[in-house]
């Protein structure tokens, strides 16, 4: 909540000879303070630190609300507390980020002032900034869905962004790893941080997500063969959030090398830590973390298990996001063909 009508000012604190701002936080309306380095004794960087002040100020009073309901006093807290599961809550704010950035250089501050035409606008907007057409089609998704929480709390009539039908396009095929990309993978994560090749087994092993893949000495039971996994895209309390697989042989070797080292596969897998692990794999087979879920689950009905095996060992729910990864071919639609009898045959 922007929580009253003072601006941007400068303070100083007994632990410091600079001048402390205290400002605005534009997006969420929030008090921050941070250093301005300008030294209390010294007259010009005084003055410096008020201009600095000033400079602020004036940014808070072109942003601050104009009335009750504008977006800055309840969105951020709104999606904060709607998304609990981590990584969406991340995924989510900054999507949000984006379209507060589109806001404010359209000076829009309230669900009122959001029009129909607004959603072909934004679209635009995040083309030209190299956004994909479906990642800002996301960001439009979440755009209208805070614009219906508005419609709820009555800050707005209707809902245009409901209105605009943008069809989401075909995503790019994720490619199946062939035997020379698994070769080439494993000597491109040789000579780089340990945990890189270590999750990239486990991926390639087990078929998991890329988050998935980081676990502790006591979620492996080499005696009875299994691993315990914790599904990073199911909420906290669904029964199905921690689930065991297998564990196959040739992982079991790779983990207890590792653990004999230390207690966990690797440290928290961020983000900027999937995006390196996917440049050096990308490089090496044009392929990205994804790709190993898709040949895992691809390997698996290359292998004869049928759909609701293979769709529990990577904890699918539903029989359409498990087609997805799915990737036979023309060549395995003669192998199964050739196995099924002639018309009349006994």
């Amino acid at each position: 909540m922007w929580e009253s009508e003072a601006m941007a000012f400068l303070r100083q604190t007994p632990k410091s000879s600079f001048w402390i701002l205290k400002y605005r936080d534009l997006d969420t309306g929030r008090w921050r303070e941070e250093s301005t380095r300008c030294r209390i004794d010294d007259p010009k960087e005084t003055r410096k630190a008020q201009r600095m002040a000033e400079a602020a100020a004036r940014r808070e009073a072109q942003l601050a609300p104009r009335h009750q309901g504008d977006f800055i006093e309840w969105a951020p807290p709104y999606l904060t507390a709607h998304f609990s599961n981590a990584h969406s809550k991340k995924r989510y704010e900054l999507a949000w980020s984006r379209c507060v950035e589109w806001m404010r250089l359209g000076n829009l501050r309230h669900p009122a002032d959001i029009r129909y035409e607004h959603a072909s606008q934004f679209m635009d907007w995040r083309k030209d900034q190299g956004a994909s057409h479906n990642t800002a089609r996301l960001e439009l998704k979440l755009f209208s869905f805070v614009m219906q929480e508005a419609l709820r709390r009555e800050l707005c009539t209707k809902n245009p962004l409901a209105l605009a039908k943008i069809p989401r396009t075909a995503p790019k095929p994720k490619k199946e790893l062939s035997t020379k990309d698994f070769a080439a993978a494993r000597s491109a994560f040789a000579d780089r941080a340990a945990w890189m090749l270590t999750v990239f087994e486990i991926c390639a092993h087990l078929g998991c997500r890329f988050s998935e893949a980081e676990f502790g000495r006591e979620d492996v039971d080499f005696k009875e063969k299994v691993i315990w996994l914790i599904d990073s895209k199911r909420k906290d309390g669904d029964p199905r959030k921690r689930y065991a697989v297998p564990m196959p042989a040739g992982l079991a070797q790779h983990l207890q090398q590792v653990f004999k080292k230390s207690d966990r596969t690797s440290g928290p897998l961020t983000g900027d830590q999937n995006r390196v692990f996917n440049s050096i794999l990308k490089t090496a087979t044009g392929a990205t973390s994804h790709s190993l879920r898709v040949s895992f689950v691809t390997r698996c009905h290359r292998a004869g298990l049928s759909e609701s095996q293979a769709m529990r060992l990577v904890n699918h729910s539903t029989r359409l996001v498990h087609a997805v990864y799915s990737k036979l071919n023309l060549s395995d639609a003669h192998s199964a063909a050739a196995l099924v009898p002639p018309p009349g045959a006994l």
